[in-house]
């Protein structure tokens, strides 16, 4: 990773760079005092002047910073580094790399070249100073190991949300590695770290905020009121973004309700899938027989302990699906865990078909909810002729002219 800072006139060279930068300080501090009495007496107004007095105000507090280093460029390797710390001041970056060999690293940045470098790494290092960067707003969900917090940035009050959790765990390792993938292949349908700190013993992972809510809160506003056109965008952008985190290599393990999101208020274009806490990497055959997940969305083969792989997802977006098309849960509100884990081993289910009238619909459910030998997997999904379907439905009604008709009054 190359990092280019304009400050390339002050390369010193380490054996005399102590001496080199005292006497340059104190040629500044002559040259400021210079400048400030001209300014004072004169009264003048001009521009220039007064930019090149705030340089060298700036290139001052530059080289008073301790253990400070101004390359012109610097090469770094990122699996060296344990931490960083960005402090972004008024014409220019500091930045501090803690390396996992117990040293540390002192660079300053002009404002463009600390914001590329901020910008290429804040994904692939953990920073140290969450809470002098956010500031907490209120407490969206409450977790076994920590807690979900909607934050917002100091610096611009861009709002986001924070996932904080004890770093005690090994799955958090593990989640950590696949946010940090997902970071590295982005899609439209998944949401994406933005960056993350290690403080206090804590992980905090730093997400966007989406003002349009969950797919549950969606469902409970409209009831079962939700159009057909928009029930399939909806499940055809969950399988999108699904076909990514597939081809990754990555099952996600907990696909519910709660864990879709819409993007914007009333808007159900952009849809994302969040919280990978659950997620594993298909490759890593020791994860594939936990039981995890949400119960209600459980594929059999997890209840009953089987090895299991990517289609334990489709499994559990049938029942978003079945919500989607009917505003209600495949298994009874009123049942309890024992119950409905019972009914989930021997794969029983109750389809709300007053609410299923459309037959494409009912049959790619069922393929949905197949055992785990025959159920669709995302491209078979995908290609299913429900949504090809719904793309003429929508371009029939695209093309509908609206009649005005006179009243006979």
């Amino acid at each position: 990773m190359k990092i280019f800072s304009t400050f390339q006139q002050f390369n010193l060279k380490p054996r005399d760079e102590h001496t080199k930068i005292e006497q340059f300080r104190i040629l500044l501090n002559l040259i400021q005092s210079i400048i400030s009495t001209y300014i004072t007496h004169q009264n003048l107004k001009n521009f220039n002047i007064q930019k090149l007095y705030r340089n060298l105000r700036c290139i001052i507090q530059i080289f008073t910073l301790y253990q400070k280093k101004i390359n012109k460029m610097i090469t770094i390797n990122i699996d060296d580094i344990k931490l960083m710390t960005w402090i972004k001041h008024e014409d220019f970056y500091e930045v501090t790399f803690q390396y996992k060999q117990n040293f540390q690293d002192k660079f300053i940045f002009d404002i463009q070249s600390g914001t590329l470098g901020h910008q290429a790494l804040v994904k692939k290092i953990a920073q140290d100073n969450f809470t002098e960067n956010y500031e907490m707003l209120e407490t969206i969900k409450r977790t076994q190991n920590g807690e979900i917090i909607k934050c917002r940035r100091r610096e611009n009050n861009e709002v986001f949300v924070a996932k904080i959790q004890q770093n005690n765990h090994f799955l958090i390792e593990r989640e950590l590695q696949i946010n940090l993938y997902l970071a590295e292949n982005p899609h439209e349908n998944v949401a994406s770290m933005v960056e993350y700190y290690f403080e206090n013993d804590q992980i905090i992972l730093m997400y966007p905020y989406f003002s349009g809510g969950t797919l549950n809160q969606l469902v409970n506003t409209y009831a079962n009121n939700i159009s057909k056109l928009k029930v399939k965008s909806i499940m055809k952008k969950i399988l999108s973004g699904l076909n990514h985190i597939h081809n990754l290599g990555i099952i996600h393990r907990d696909i519910k309700m709660d864990n879709i999101m819409i993007e914007e208020i009333d808007d159900h274009k952009c849809v994302k899938i969040i919280d990978f806490g659950f997620s594993a990497f298909k490759d890593n055959l020791s994860y594939l027989s936990e039981k995890c997940g949400t119960i209600g969305y459980f594929a059999p083969e997890i209840i009953n302990g089987q090895f299991y792989n990517n289609k334990c997802d489709i499994y559990s977006l049938a029942q978003v699906f079945h919500m989607l098309l009917t505003g209600n849960p495949m298994f009874d509100r009123n049942m309890n865990t024992q119950q409905i884990i019972r009914l989930s081993k021997n794969n029983l289910f109750a389809i709300d078909y007053r609410n299923i009238k459309e037959s494409k619909a009912q049959q790619l459910l069922f393929k949905m909810l197949d055992f785990q030998e025959k159920r669709y997997d995302v491209q078979l999904c995908l290609q299913h002729s429900y949504f090809f379907k719904a793309e003429n439905l929508e371009l029939k009604i695209n093309n509908v002219r609206t009649f005005e008709f006179k009243s006979p009054f």
